[in-house]
């Protein structure tokens, strides 16, 4: 979301006051555009497919709580998202489970509480649930997570050589084998996620297409009707000035023909988008402490960092640094001067802890000022380095728009 566009929802005047009354540094989370955005998914889809938020994204209590109201289900990733969906109260059947690394512990919390699929990503797990199953007199709903081989335009791809799910091809080779396996375990259905932080239409249809065909092919192989088909998520959101948003029009005129497909009828279609909910109604806050100058180069120290939010620093995946949305919040007003550029930079010991460089600037900063960062509410603070230099937490704080 460009700032103009979050402006357009939180006019610039009151997020103002909402910084400066603030303490800093601190997260600010806006719910209104977390439901704004499930709305645009659900008129995008329609009513074939299921919502599960992945947890990932953000595992605030009340961002669970916000989906829990709205009737989404939650795709889980360890034991503790598990357990922080359902006590936020999204039902154990609304809830998958996947992973390429789940351990027995968390296998069997998951198994014990019959949620809705816990998602096999390779023969060995697969054994491994059997057997806790006859152990524990349980029969779990077990799927397949596949793993295509095949690449899709994205920020992080899973498809291919990594290790996420399991080949098509040792399905195929194995067969046998995967079906006389569900003698024991409920079998749920397939699995997919090729990649996150698609913004191209096209390839998202295409993979959506691609997982359908496959897990119908996987039906037909094992002779066992499909329950659900999961498509994964990874739907984009416009972070950088050079980026498009995801055109919604054009994705949901692409997926008419997949989703209209006689084979699908009794088949329930989930999608499980985490960022494109929630990064949009985030934002992060810092305060200015100090401001220098270095080989002409201009700076402004702030209370926050890159151990609060790595993203802004170039963090999880980012090839090239580049700078996110960002404004300037003075205390007073801001005095014109001519045009330089701005280093906003945090206070860890590492030069690694620049949050935007460089940044086209024709107003003086002084301490105290607010910088705030825009597109932070998913893969924030939990996906960053939060005790490094063992800093206080900042603050997260909720405002209805």
């Amino acid at each position: 979301m460009k700032r103009n566009d979050f402006y357009s929802i939180i006019t610039k005047e009151k997020l103002a006051a909402i910084a400066r009354s603030a303490e800093s540094p601190c997260y600010l989370y806006f719910p209104d555009i977390i439901r704004r955005q499930v709305k645009r998914v659900d008129q995008c889809l329609g009513a074939r497919f299921t919502m599960l938020y992945a947890v990932k994204a953000n595992p605030h209590p009340t961002i669970l709580r916000t989906m829990a109201q709205l009737n989404l289900g939650a795709d889980a990733a360890s034991k503790g998202e598990l357990q922080a969906a359902l006590k936020a109260g999204i039902p154990a059947s609304k809830i998958e489970f996947s992973g390429p690394g789940k351990t027995k512990d968390e296998l069997l919390d998951a198994l014990s509480r019959n949620i809705g699929a816990v998602n096999v990503e390779s023969p060995e797990e697969l054994r491994l649930i059997v057997q806790l199953s006859q152990e524990h007199d349980l029969r779990p709903h077990v799927g397949l997570r596949i793993n295509p081989q095949s690449k899709i335009p994205c920020g992080l791809s899973m498809a291919g050589a990594s290790q996420f799910g399991i080949p098509v091809k040792q399905v195929e080779s194995q067969i046998d084998w995967i079906r006389s396996q569900f003698e024991s375990v409920q079998f749920s259905g397939v699995h997919a996620h090729l990649g996150s932080q698609v913004l191209d239409a096209g390839a998202m249809a295409e993979s959506v297409s691609l997982i359908v065909d496959l897990a119908l092919h996987i039906e037909y192989l094992l002779g066992k009707p499909l329950q659900k088909i999961n498509v994964g998520g990874g739907w984009g959101i416009d972070y950088f000035s050079h980026q498009e948003k995801l055109d919604l029009e054009f994705l949901s005129s692409r997926l008419q023909n997949v989703l209209n497909s006689p084979r699908l009828k009794t088949i329930e279609l989930k999608i499980e988008p985490g960022r494109f909910l929630v990064a949009e109604s985030g934002v992060y806050a810092t305060r200015v402490l100090y401001t220098k100058q270095n080989q002409n180069r201009f700076y402004a120290i702030v209370d926050g960092g890159m151990h609060q939010n790595y993203l802004l620093a170039g963090g999880m995946g980012q090839v090239i640094k580049r700078n996110f949305e960002m404004d300037i919040l003075p205390q007073t007003d801001q005095k014109p001067c001519p045009k330089y550029s701005l280093t906003v930079a945090g206070k860890l010991c590492t030069p690694q802890d620049v949050l935007a460089d460089q940044i086209p600037c024709d107003v003086r900063i002084s301490p105290g000022d607010s910088i705030v960062f825009f597109n932070s509410g998913a893969y924030g603070l939990t996906a960053s380095p939060i005790h490094f230099l063992s800093h206080d937490k900042p603050a997260e704080i909720f405002y209805e728009a």
